[in-house]
């Protein structure tokens, strides 16, 4: 069982260019395809997504991420999208 953080969708590029976002594993996330293909491009089968959740709203309250969204001047829907576009899954897979 793997857990990690993909994208549904692509990251405005003031996102994916902060340090602070790449630390908390958003700005360097693979999109999900992407990640699923790597781990089968890895020689493992039967790869299931057990579980899926997007980013939490509660999050958006801490003060990190606050302040990011601040120095970043990002909009409300611009959060959102963002919101949106992260999410944490579970992955199960076997290798033969």
């Amino acid at each position: 069982m793997i857990s990690d953080m993909v994208l549904l969708k692509d990251l405005p590029k003031k996102v994916k260019d902060s340090v602070l976002a790449y630390v908390g594993c958003v700005a360097g996330a693979d999109m999900k395809a992407d990640y699923l293909d790597k781990i089968k491009k890895a020689g493992f089968g039967q790869i299931d997504v057990v579980e899926e959740n997007h980013l939490p709203e509660a999050m958006l309250e801490e003060p990190d991420v606050k302040t990011f969204i601040e120095k970043q001047k990002l909009t409300k829907k611009e959060t959102a999208n963002i919101s949106d576009s992260v999410v944490s899954i579970k992955v199960s897979a076997i290798k033969p």
